[in-house]
């Protein structure tokens, strides 16, 4: 090997040797870069947990019809199953809105009655620690104050979470939640409430009209099932609670639909709710006709809007054709009769 060649290979196997060592730096400063940031992490960054909130209150609504100048005392049981957190008890007014039952909540507290608790530790809208696992009751003085005029007056006594933002050093969210009980106060001088109320609404969606010289006639497929909306306005001061059923008749048949009891507001409309074989409606009907036979139907709304008042009527009808077995015959006959009469034509070409 020539002095060159030596030299050569030597040049080589040093660049090689160099490359080397640079990549085993460039590794280790890789390896330590990313020590120090783990390390930084679990230093630094304080760990986050979402706070489970389960509370539940006992009794879930109260009704009371009160005279003017007297107070009334009702106890009111929380109980925590989710995890340790700050608690208040609010009260607040609020109003029905629409007619499936929604409310609109004051944020503040308004109106001529007067609240407090009786619990010596527990004032109204102070915050308290609330364990795990455990059960606070208040107990809630109402106040009517004379003077107060005869009606209605609708508030919801709450118990909302206090947000924490740090707990044992650690981080917790800071959405409040909050659980409450309808407080339905019906004030009275008499002790007689004022009952005026009538039925608002009661219809369905037919699949098709048919319109006869006056007569109108309306139409049902029955393989479809069939929407009934019933609903009542509440015009009195204070809240019914109608009772009453919807009937549908086909033949000797009959189908009785039992109204659910429920509050109506004063100054409200609502949607009713009747029982079914397949339970209660969840949609914004109140009951759902399935399994249709076939004629005429005649469906009856008979509710009572208390004792000793008039029970109000409202009817409709409509026909169940088997709509669907209808198009597929028609169809069936007119190309039956298309593909005749092209044979006929076929047969007399022939001859």
């Amino acid at each position: 090997m020539t002095l060159g060649n030596l030299a050569g290979a030597y040049g080589t196997e040093r660049m090689i040797n160099e490359a080397r060592d640079k990549y085993s730096m460039n590794i280790k400063k890789i390896i330590i870069i990313a020590f120090v940031l783990i390390i930084s992490h679990y230093l630094l960054v304080i760990p986050s947990y979402a706070q489970q909130v389960n509370l539940s209150m006992d009794p879930p609504i109260v009704q009371v019809k009160i005279k003017p100048g007297k107070a009334i005392i009702i106890g009111y049981t929380v109980s925590n199953n989710g995890d340790p957190t700050n608690l208040q008890f609010l009260v607040r007014p609020f109003v029905p809105q629409g007619q499936l039952g929604s409310l609109t909540v004051s944020p503040q507290l308004e109106g001529p009655v007067q609240f407090n608790l009786e619990n010596a530790d527990l004032p109204l809208e102070k915050p308290f620690f609330f364990p795990s696992k455990t059960k606070k009751q208040a107990v809630l003085r109402i106040h009517i104050p004379p003077g107060i005029p005869d009606g209605d007056y609708y508030y919801l006594v709450l118990a909302e979470t206090v947000p924490a933002f740090s707990v044992a050093g650690q981080s917790t969210g800071i959405a409040s939640a909050s659980i409450g009980s309808p407080l339905l106060v019906s004030i009275t001088e008499s002790g007689i409430t004022e009952i005026k109320a009538t039925i608002a609404e009661f219809s369905f969606k037919p699949d098709y009209v048919l319109t006869v010289g006056n007569n109108t006639v309306r139409i049902v497929d029955n393989s479809h099932t069939l929407p009934i909306v019933l609903s009542v306005r509440n015009m009195g001061r204070n809240l019914i609670q109608p009772t009453g059923s919807i009937i549908d008749s086909n033949g000797k048949n009959k189908n009785i639909y039992t109204i659910v009891p429920q509050n109506i507001l004063s100054n409200s409309q609502r949607v009713l709710k009747a029982f079914s074989d397949g339970g209660l409606d969840k949609t914004n009907s109140t009951v759902i006709l399935s399994s249709l036979s076939l004629g005429n139907h005649r469906v009856n709304a008979e509710i009572s809007f208390g004792e000793n008042t008039t029970i109000q009527y409202k009817t409709f009808s409509f026909l169940v054709l088997p709509l669907r077995l209808i198009v597929v015959v028609v169809i069936s006959l007119v190309l039956f009769v298309l593909f005749y009469m092209r044979f006929r034509k076929i047969i007399r070409k022939e001859e």
